[in-house]
């Protein structure tokens, strides 16, 4: 096979005019890890660096191009995406990850600063296993159980888990917290060891408005993981329903929300005998994270 030296940025110009011609403000960084890709590179391509590059490679690369002018988010294409501080794989039975959620993260290390201390945490609706595996990362000595009501998209995590040497600290669960006591359901499976945390990123964006996302997000990400029912709020009331039933009794609940549902999630959960201890704000200046604790 015959292999050409060629400057990065001069490959890639092209592309990236035909990407941001089209409004893709990440035209440079996407053509990067498309062409990082071709290459079958784990480390993004620079536009300053020098590389080999074969007619077949080259032909690959625009292919992905293609794809991406499309409206295929790159993350789809490549079947990866960085959060925290992994490199998350994906299906499309997953959500993808976003740098919003590291709030969660970051509100969890902040109330736990003991990376040594042992919490037996879930990690409620995983998706890709990105919020209790990047904790499991943080707290060597802690076990995250992930509860999901896909296989599929358990099956992930396991990889995922695997990938990072974290598969004999991770539990999984297939349930759903739509079906009636699942929470007795989970402690029968949990031999009623209750849980120091419970962490959760859970669908809520209202039906109706799933229609109105950027095409990358409705087209892309499953709809069950966007879905959160009529007004959003679905999937808060059955989980902070029985979440008082899993947790210790000075255990924490670490909740994303949507933008402006704050005071509806707050109302639901002080119903079901949970107190708002902290809200968090995102990069974007957002209430994305609430902390609650047992009355």
């Amino acid at each position: 096979m015959t292999y050409k030296n060629i400057d990065v940025y001069t490959l890639i110009k092209p592309e990236i005019l035909k990407l941001r011609n089209i409004g893709i403000e990440t035209a440079n960084l996407d053509c990067r890890l498309l062409l990082s890709e071709s290459l079958d590179r784990y480390e993004t391509i620079y536009n300053h660096q020098n590389i080999y590059i074969s007619k077949d490679e080259i032909k690959k690369f625009k292919y992905l191009i293609q794809q991406r002018l499309s409206g295929k988010p790159v993350s789809r294409i490549i079947n990866k995406r960085s959060f925290w501080k992994k490199e998350f794989k994906l299906n499309d039975a997953t959500l993808d990850p976003r740098s919003d959620s590291e709030t969660l993260i970051e509100s969890v290390i902040e109330y736990y600063p003991d990376k040594l201390e042992f919490l037996k945490i879930i990690d409620l609706g995983s998706g890709t296993g990105c919020l209790g595996l990047s904790l499991l990362d943080e707290y060597s000595y802690s076990e995250v159980s992930f509860f999901d009501k896909s296989k599929k998209s358990l099956e992930m995590v396991k990889i995922n888990a695997q990938n990072f040497d974290l598969l004999e600290k991770s539990k999984y669960i297939n349930l759903d917290w739509n079906v009636r006591d699942w929470d007795k359901k989970l402690m029968k499976i949990e031999n009623n060891m209750k849980y120091d945390i419970v962490i959760s990123n859970p669908p809520y964006i209202p039906t109706n408005d799933i229609n109105i996302l950027r095409k990358e997000v409705k087209k892309y990400d499953p709809f069950i993981a966007l879905n959160g029912g009529k007004d959003g709020l679905d999937s808060y009331r059955s989980i902070l329903s029985s979440l008082s039933n899993i947790i210790k009794s000075n255990g924490k609940i670490f909740l994303e929300i949507g933008k402006g549902q704050e005071n509806h999630v707050t109302k639901i959960a002080i119903k079901h005998g949970l107190f708002p201890k902290e809200y968090k704000k995102d990069l974007s200046g957002v209430t994305r994270v609430i902390i609650f604790v047992i009355k």
